[in-house]
């Protein structure tokens, strides 16, 4: 596979933590960069699950606000905001984990607040849970005496007895694989490469693009881009028979803290932590003189069982056409899906039934930070009881409303006035690709990208996705046609940072609001429309909304190589 597959496949995994001794007379530098750990967030601030609800628009809607949506009858931007902040609050929710159920829990609640009735939970077994307990990194004696700062552990990594594991620190560059001869009862310290890409190099994968033209010189370069070289040298850790491992991140500790990756629920035996590039550094001399380190990390695995959401609100058919999002996640904006989500349910709740073409499902899944386990067990669950086959289309919303934050030149994440580009990911269906295109024209609120699939030929698991996002799983495990709208902000995959603060709420609704329009656009097309693919997009967007701009379409065949 090429550099570019490489990255574009690194891309869709997407789009995904003792003490340091000294041994004899061996000393190595100080560590000098101040604090140690990633604290949380200070919370959770939680008030009643329907607070708000009192702003919340109440009419009756007619058929005609099945065919345009009235802006006005939608949820305020201040209650999304208060939604974002207070998901901030709750911090990291690993799935499974007390606070994630406590989500689940307030959005069913505020499900029925908005008047839909039909509110269902189906269990999500985990047969093994991962959630971390303390993890800590120091030098005991000499001049680098004392806890190292740690920027954050590696999920589903391993787990060290309550005092750590000790044995000698060893660097390994990024061309050196990591063998019994140079890892076995070591702890292997290494770098993790930053991945770049110009924006305009989408454009392989591009069939339709709306205001993105200024930023196609732009560099994108995200820290999670890099999941699949940590996952490698988990497995290598593992095969070499290392002790643990320490990955050194691009970036400083402000803008890698609270790393959460990679997500794919495997477990693996050899505990490894994160460091930023500055300690990083300082631990590749003291490597270099094999100094003693112990390693820090607890976690309990155990089976337990979460929760999917499905919420039906009735239409004039048994065809279902669904909006989805996921519910763990590490900080608000991943992911503020279920709230979007949310806002366009309680505009469709008030239709007349006979207005919607199709029912429509709310989904909200709990096991994205499980490698999809929770979209496999619905697939699996309703394989045979013909639900599967009335689904005509899934949206997948995730990441609103983000804006554009990237280091500066100290390393510090700063707003670049600018929001975060969006993509719509989907099969080669002409219908739908059209439809995505109107989105991002009718919501008018950013940059974006209508693309194909960046691995056509993916099995749909989380290492060999067919493109970044939760709603892959359908399309790449079942083939349900499926677009899948994400952002990949800097900050996406940290917890313990606030990312409210980093969201526009504005764009947010506008966002949402768009999406309800669409999802009635499409419910008014055959199923057939909606399922058949084409071998290329030469146009695309309906045309619908000209007065409000275009998408450009930028076709190229399925067959052109990478290079």
């Amino acid at each position: 596979m090429t550099k570019l597959s490489n990255f574009f496949r690194s891309a869709a995994l997407s789009f995904t933590a003792a003490l340091l001794l000294a041994c004899g007379n061996s000393v190595g530098p100080e560590i000098t960069t101040p604090g140690v750990g990633t604290p949380p967030i200070t919370g959770p601030v939680l008030a009643p699950a329907c607070t708000g609800q009192a702003s919340w628009p109440t009419a009756a809607l007619t058929a005609a606000d099945a065919v345009t949506v009235d802006p006005a009858q939608f949820i305020p931007e201040s209650q999304l905001r208060d939604w974002g902040f207070e998901l901030d609050s709750v911090g990291l929710r690993a799935t499974g984990d007390a606070p994630h159920e406590a989500y689940i829990d307030r959005l069913v609640a505020r499900l029925k607040c908005m008047g839909v009735t039909d509110v269902r939970l189906e269990d999500v077994p985990i047969a093994n849970q991962w959630l971390v307990g303390d993890y800590a990194l120091s030098v005991a004696s000499g001049l680098s005496a004392g806890p190292v700062p740690v920027a954050a552990y590696v999920p589903y990594s391993g787990s060290t007895p309550d005092a750590g594991v000790t044995a000698p620190l060893v660097f390994l560059d990024t061309d050196t694989v990591a063998t019994a001869e140079n890892a076995a009862g070591k702890i292997v310290l290494y770098e993790v490469p930053e991945t770049s890409l110009p924006i305009a190099a989408f454009g392989l994968f591009t069939m339709g693009q709306f205001n993105i033209t200024s930023q196609l010189a732009k560099i994108y370069t995200r820290p999670y881009l890099a999941q699949e070289p940590v996952s490698e040298r988990q497995d290598q850790l593992q095969a070499a028979g290392a002790v643990g491992g320490i990955a050194i991140l691009a970036g400083t500790f402000d803008t890698v803290r609270g790393s959460y990756f990679p997500y794919d629920g495997v477990l693996h035996s050899k505990p490894q932590l994160y460091v930023d590039r500055d300690v990083g550094a300082q631990l590749m001399t003291l490597a270099a003189s094999a100094t003693p380190v112990t390693l820090k990390l607890t976690a309990k695995v155990q089976p337990t069982v979460t929760r999917n959401i499905l919420a039906y609100i009735p239409g004039a058919s048994d065809e279902l056409t669904v909006l989805h999002s996921h519910t763990d996640g590490t900080n608000s904006i991943e992911d503020n899906g279920p709230d979007a989500v949310l806002g366009i349910a309680q505009n469709l709740v008030r239709l007349p039934r006979s207005a919607l073409p199709r029912t429509v499902l709310i989904f909200l899944t709990a096991g994205h930070f499980t490698g999809g386990g929770s979209v496999k067990e619905f697939l699996h669950t309703h394989a045979n009881d013909g639900l599967i086959p009335r689904i005509a289309s899934i949206t997948t919303i995730e990441h609103m409303g983000a804006q554009e934050w990237e280091p500066d030149a100290n390393g510090t994440l700063v707003y670049t006035g600018n929001p975060e580009l969006g993509a719509i990911f989907l099969p080669q269906i002409q219908a739908f690709a059209d439809a995505a295109c109107d989105a991002f024209i009718n919501a008018d609120a950013g940059p974006g990208a209508v693309l194909k699939p960046l691995n056509p030929d993916g099995d749909g698991s989380a290492r060999d996705a067919v493109w970044p996002g939760e709603g892959q799983y359908f399309y790449g495990l079942a083939r349900i046609t499926t677009a899948n709208y994400i952002t990949g902000p800097y900050y996406l995959l940290n917890w313990g940072v606030a990312t409210a603060p980093k969201t526009d709420f504005d764009r947010m609704r506008a966002e949402m609001i768009a999406f309800a329009q669409m999802q009635l656009d499409i419910s008014r097309l055959s199923k057939a429309a909606l399922s058949t693919e084409g071998v290329g997009i030469a146009t695309i967007g309906s045309g619908k909304y000209l007065s409000k701009g275009l998408c450009v379409p930028t076709p190229l065949p399925v067959s052109v190589p990478l290079p």
